[in-house]
């Protein structure tokens, strides 16, 4: 058949092409797909013809019956209709039993629509269609978070299905100031994203720049978070997360609030939330559900657990290698006498039960997790038992490696505790070769690297770096609500107050 195409001129000035909405092309676009519907239906009367286009499984057939379909058979103004223009004008002025209706002139427009979920009425003679919002594809119900649970607190969580996150967030922030604008990525899977941001607060640069940022990936697919997260990301080369995520509505609410831009993505069960600093990363949930004195003991003991995890392996092999002195007499001739009868040095045991513990990790992590649970506890006991009988590691490690362990466990944030296994293994090679100096390197190289990331025109510390004392006030403690007064420094431009 003959395709008809035209030309138009997009926003930008370029030509771009516009395929015009054919039934026909329709038809042979997915002659094989058994699942996708083009059915021509006609008006009782007048049989003015029209197609239906949609997916099997994707929507709601009852709604579909009762919202759509039925006008055709009860509606006198429908049967009456004498032409396609009649019919057009009628269907999409109300005569369709359903409020979410768009007119839609572009083929590909169309065809994303429909493998979204939507329903399309096809009028081949006027190469226009209308989309109605029918989706009703199974998906998961809103539960509670399994990584962000609180005692006190909203017991809901996002979903992978797009509108329902959207509508979590409009249900905090019932505000028209409220943004959520929507867009595609990727060339095949066509994923539809939105950007949610309070126009009163946000930098608009951060929403442009993200923007850019978006429209810059050129994928056929984006499968899994860390697709978009590597286009998004300012570093690239940084172990450092510079993208935070949250599964609660809660917390994707009081970050717009604080200025931030949410980035939602259908088929994900969280949200984006940019730009990131490293302060937000190390907050949890339950700071806020209790009192601000409990809450600020948890955050301090959850950066004091951040800087044990990195440093303790590094730290026994400089001791008991290097700088023996800093141990009390009797405590350095105990950890000898245990390692009498072990053949290899601290550096090897550490290593060694170091990749033996995130083994184990992977291991619980690949199992169904009622097993998985019970095998990284069970595993991890038995091994590190056996190796002490054996007289292949010192008890001294296996405690410090499982206190290591333990205290990476605190980070509410699994991207920056990934982070931290790999810097560990650096602090205990740099002690392995220069004792208690390579551990101060590699602390101030961690720290340089940290103060040169950039994020989204935020300094990846701020506010301890680059920020006003009034902004400090929710970074190492967490001060009681009333001095919350200013939003984050650098983060919302003009609108600072956000409390009287």
């Amino acid at each position: 058949m003959l395709y008809i195409i035209l030309f138009i001129i997009h926003s930008k000035g370029r030509m771009v092409l516009q395929q015009l909405i054919e039934s026909q092309y329709l038809k042979n676009l997915f002659v094989k797909s058994g699942d996708v519907l083009v059915r021509e239906i006609k008006t009782a009367k007048y049989k003015v013809p029209m197609h239906i286009f949609c997916v099997d499984g994707l929507v709601n057939s009852a709604v579909f019956d009762q919202a759509i379909l039925r006008p055709f058979a009860d509606n006198t103004a429908v049967r009456e209709c004498k032409n396609q223009q009649e019919l057009y004008d009628a269907m999409f002025t109300g005569m369709a039993y359903h409020g979410f209706a768009s007119k839609v002139k572009d083929m590909d427009q169309l065809i994303q629509g429909v493998m979204s979920g939507m329903a399309g009425l096809i009028f081949d003679e006027l190469h226009d269609a209308i989309l109605f919002d029918v989706r009703g594809f199974d998906k998961r119900s809103v539960s509670e978070p399994s990584d962000e649970g609180v005692m006190k607190g909203a017991k809901d969580c996002f979903i992978e299905v797009l509108r329902t996150n959207t509508a979590l967030i409009r249900r905090r922030i019932r505000s028209r100031y409220l943004v959520i604008e929507q867009m595609t990525v990727g060339r095949v899977n066509r994923a539809d994203i939105a950007i949610a941001y309070l126009s009163n607060i946000v930098d608009m640069e951060n929403v442009e720049q993200l923007k850019k940022a978006i429209k810059k990936i050129d994928i056929d697919n984006t499968p899994t978070p860390a697709f978009i997260e590597e286009f998004i990301s300012s570093n690239h080369n940084s172990i450092f997360p510079q993208v935070m995520y949250t599964q609660r509505p809660d917390r994707c609410s009081s970050n717009l609030t604080d200025g931030r831009v949410a980035l939602i993505i259908d088929g994900m069960p969280f949200v984006y939330i940019l730009p990131c600093q490293f302060p937000i990363l190390m907050q949890s949930p339950e700071d806020y559900a209790e009192n601000f004195v409990i809450g600020s003991c948890l955050r301090t003991i959850r950066y004091l657990a951040l800087i044990l995890t990195i440093i303790l392996p590094g730290l026994y092999i400089a001791i008991t290698t290097f700088q023996h002195q800093m141990l009390p007499i009797e405590q350095a001739l105990s950890i000898q006498n245990a390692k009498v009868n072990v053949p290899f040095s601290s550096a090897v045991e550490v290593f060694g039960l170091l990749l033996s513990f995130e083994i184990i990790i992977e291991a619980g992590l690949r199992l169904p997790k009622t097993v998985g649970q019970a095998m990284s506890i069970v595993g991890g006991l038995v091994v590190g038992q056996a190796a002490v009988s054996a007289n292949l590691i010192s008890p001294a490690v296996v405690i410090v490696i499982a206190f290591t362990g333990i205290a990476g466990f605190t980070l509410p944030n699994q991207d920056l505790a990934n982070a931290v296994r790999v810097l560990r293994f650096g602090i205990a090679l740099l002690a392995t070769f220069v004792g208690f100096f390579g551990i101060i390197i590699g602390i101030t190289l961690i720290i340089i690297h940290l103060c040169s990331l950039d994020n989204y025109g935020v300094a990846y510390l701020s506010p301890f770096v680059d920020a006003e004392h009034k902004t400090h006030k929710d970074t190492l403690f967490r001060f009681p609500v009333r001095y919350f007064k200013y939003r984050p420094e650098g983060i919302a431009r003009d609108n600072h107050r956000k409390q009287k």
